[in-house]
């Protein structure tokens, strides 16, 4: 492995949050750079808010037709799923809209973040980075499948008759009518194409952030375990940062020469203890730099993940009564399937990120207890691995406001308050039948 291959590497995860970003610009929902001509720029803002009130006006006429047939309890619950889901793209993506520098600042310390930890390699980096792009490659173009999917399930497969829209709304005109009905629908298909588009460009810029996070912490536990050991490092590296000469060999001090070897009975214990300190210290430093990374990500993104935890319980709930009681109507159960299943596996995606990252930063203190300390024992280094065990017993948490951890223990809690939820509009809506 040499490090420009690892750079190329995360080079790439840079190019896969461009392209999401520039998924966002198509629609509307970003920006253009700042040296395009002014009358561009001018068109761009015009596109942008054009964007914004077809998604409003599709949001609160939902809105209305649910209020208006507030006593039907069939007809909130099929308001109600697409409701929940365009409230929770409007809000991600005026949290787009406001806090556009600060996801280019995030961005940004993350993949500096991740070039700093690479940057004295050991060995098994480009294998993770490898592994998590495929993972982010997977899950961007597994969710467009699932997406376009609910786009022509939504607009195509729904059965009309006398005039209706795919999806039932409340407009202040009359929908059945030429030409009301095609800008009814106009406004539905671009609602639900641009949301859509918009979702799956949002969600994977976060994706391909808490990925990074998962390579970093990967590697932080390989770095920390190889502390103590000369074999992990490769030759030219270590030598000139630890050592300070160019004729000394991995062990740290022992002159270069065929005879020498790195085992008990010829060592400089002071040289083992000065690498040691200084690959534990890198590591203690590209430690606290994540932390401060994913601070950062906590601040710009917790309200937004908020918002999409309290949406998912209503979302999985109302699309699965729906499910379970259009028996009969097979276009129709194919809309709310598909609905269902990207609600499910959007919601699952994120809160195991959340878990793996929670038990990628749980390991480090295992990690640093099996760093060969005990072979470079003195006072500095036993005061810098207990100090760096003691701030690594804080779990990293990736956070959904001030009351949700993504985990999933979250997970599982949503499904079990969608499914009490349910439960009871089943009851109330077998009380109604009777």
């Amino acid at each position: 492995m040499t490090r420009g291959t690892t750079d190329s590497r995360v080079e790439q995860f840079r190019k896969l949050s461009v392209m999401r970003l520039t998924c966002l610009k198509y629609v509307g929902l970003w920006a253009l750079d700042s040296n395009s001509p002014a009358f561009l720029r001018y068109l761009y803002h015009v596109y942008n808010k054009f964007v914004l009130a077809i998604i409003l006006v599709f949001m609160v006429s939902l809105f209305a037709d649910i209020c208006s047939s507030f006593d039907d309890l069939s007809i909130v619950t099929d308001d109600g799923c697409i409701f929940a889901g365009i409230v929770v793209v409007f809000c991600k993506v005026m949290l787009f809209q406001t806090r556009r520098d600060g996801i280019v600042r995030v961005l940004d310390a993350t993949l500096d973040s991740c070039k700093r930890l690479c940057k004295f390699p050991i060995g098994g980096e480009d294998e993770v980075l490898d592994k998590y792009l495929l993972l982010c490659r997977g899950t961007f173009y597994g969710f467009s499948v699932l997406g376009f999917c609910l786009v022509i399930a939504l607009l195509f497969f729904v059965p009309v008759e006398n005039g209706e829209l795919p999806v039932r709304a409340r407009y202040p005109f009359d929908t059945s009518v030429y030409p009301w009905h095609g800008i009814g629908y106009f406004v539905e298909a671009c609602a639900v194409s641009f949301g859509m588009t918009a979702i799956i460009g949002m969600d994977s810029v976060l994706i391909n952030l808490c990925n990074l996070f998962l390579v970093q912490l990967e590697i932080l536990n390989a770095h920390f375990k190889s502390c103590g050991s000369s074999d992990g490092t490769p030759d030219g590296v270590d030598k000139r940062d630890e050592s300070g000469g160019t004729g000394r060999d991995a062990c740290y001090g022992v002159p270069s020469t065929a005879e020498a070897s790195c085992g008990k009975d010829n060592y400089d214990p002071d040289a083992i203890r000065r690498g040691f300190t200084v690959r534990f210290n890198r590591s203690v430093r590209n430690h606290q730099r994540l932390l401060a990374v994913i601070d950062d990500f906590n601040e710009v993104f917790s309200a937004g993940m908020f918002v999409q935890m309290l949406s998912s319980t209503s979302m999985i709930c109302l699309t699965g009564f729906q499910a379970a009681s259009v028996t009969g109507q097979s276009s129709n159960t194919y809309k709310f399937a598909v609905y269902l299943l990207a609600a499910v596996s959007q919601l699952f995606y994120f809160c195991w990120l959340g878990n793996e990252v929670i038990h990628q930063s749980s390991s480090l203190t295992q990690s640093q207890w099996l760093s060969k300390w005990d072979d470079a024992l003195s006072v500095k280094t036993g005061r810098l691995l207990i100090l760096s065990i003691i701030f690594s017993r804080k779990a990293i948490n990736l956070k959904a406001g001030v009351f949700y951890v993504l985990s999933m223990e979250t997970f599982t809690a949503i499904l079990r308050g969608s499914y009490s939820f349910f439960a009871l509009l089943s009851t109330m809506h077998s009380g109604d039948d009777q």
